[in-house]
């Protein structure tokens, strides 16, 4: 068999161990380090066919009447009238 098969097969597997063991490393952390950016989820400051924020269950409004606010999923602040891909209703 050609050496430089085996040797990338062999960096193959070195990476996915080394992938694998950073993974594990990272399950213990808080869900503040979970977020993800706003570009991941495609976040927008306006609702996407009625659904908005505000009416998400991963949502905390920052004040009784502001219109800011913070989510669980998505890292910043988010608009009470925003959306992403992550919107889940109320229950």
């Amino acid at each position: 068999m050609d050496d430089r098969v085996c040797m990338k097969r062999r960096q193959v597997l070195a990476q996915g161990l080394a992938l694998a063991g950073g993974c594990a490393l990272g399950v213990g952390r808080d869900a503040a380090a979970a977020k993800s950016s706003k570009a991941a989820f495609l976040y927008q400051d306006h609702a996407q066919n009625g659904k908005r924020c505000g009416d998400c269950k991963f949502f905390t409004p920052d004040g009784r009447n502001s219109s800011a606010g913070s989510c669980e999923v998505v890292e910043g602040a988010v608009d009470r009238n925003g959306w992403c891909m992550a919107f889940s209703p109320k229950t």
